[in-house]
């Protein structure tokens, strides 16, 4: 009976932190999720292929919400915006998703180089590239 228990709870976990190339526009920022990663990361621990995934979406939701912040920024008047940027800049939220973006994308890039990503997760990786150019063009208008 134990086994059975075992693969449910696995189906279970599996589903929970689940993201496929589809959902990545609608994975949710989790501070607690992103604080146990960057733990893994900073102490060099083994990572296994469904935290890279959560890697992933972390990094997805983290850049969408960047995103959405520096969109904001580049629609106001251009007198406006060193002020919006300062404000932003102060603002303990917007600095911790920045941070793990950071340690998140770090390890993810040296992975993928590495070659320590499957393939499913290789392509979620690549498709993190929309959202990076989307950030370096609403970035490049400020």
């Amino acid at each position: 009976m134990k086994p059975v228990y075992s693969l449910a709870f696995l189906v279970l976990l599996i589903a929970a932190t689940a993201c496929s190339g589809e959902i990545l526009d609608d994975a949710s920022y989790d501070n607690d999720v992103c604080e146990d990663l960057a733990v893994k990361i900073e102490r060099h621990d083994s990572i296994s292929q469904p935290e890279y995934e959560q890697m992933i979406c972390q990094n997805a939701a983290i850049l969408r919400f960047l995103i959405e912040k520096s969109r904001k920024i580049a629609e106001e008047p251009q007198g406006d915006r060193p002020n919006s940027w300062r404000d932003l800049l102060a603002d303990p939220e917007y600095m911790e998703r920045f941070s793990y973006m950071f340690t998140l994308g770090s390890a993810l890039y040296q992975a993928e180089v590495d070659g320590r990503l499957d393939e499913k997760n290789t392509k979620l990786y690549k498709k993190l590239d929309r959202y990076n150019q989307e950030l370096v063009e609403y970035s490049e208008r400020n």
